[in-house]
């Protein structure tokens, strides 16, 4: 009888420290098209507008990009932001709504 309850807290000590391992949630890779999200978006189209130094507008955009991108991928459990490339595949592109949020809080 001593071994089965030893042999149980065992089992309940591997099975409580592995657990985590499988119950987390498996995050996704986000994929953004700059183009597509800047006609989406009407304050990223009114920045890209602007007849200022063009190196000071990109680096605005691309700023503002980076920050709502990091809180949405965050929001989302997103393991990672990445542009849209050709020879990259995979991933769920998140432009519109990225778009939406950006539009939201400016």
């Amino acid at each position: 009888m001593e071994y089965y309850r030893k042999a149980a807290a065992i089992f309940i000590v591997i099975i409580t420290l592995t657990l985590p391992f499988y119950l987390e949630v498996e995050s996704e890779v986000a994929v953004v098209e700059i183009e597509a999200l800047i006609a989406e978006s009407e304050y990223l189209s009114q920045l890209a507008a602007q007849d200022i130094k063009k190196e000071a507008v990109e680096a605005e955009i691309m700023s503002v990009i980076k920050e709502s991108a990091a809180e949405y991928a965050a929001a989302n459990n997103y393991s990672s932001v990445v542009t849209k490339h050709l020879i990259y595949k995979g991933g769920k592109n998140i432009s519109s709504q990225l778009a939406q949020k950006i539009d939201a809080e400016n």
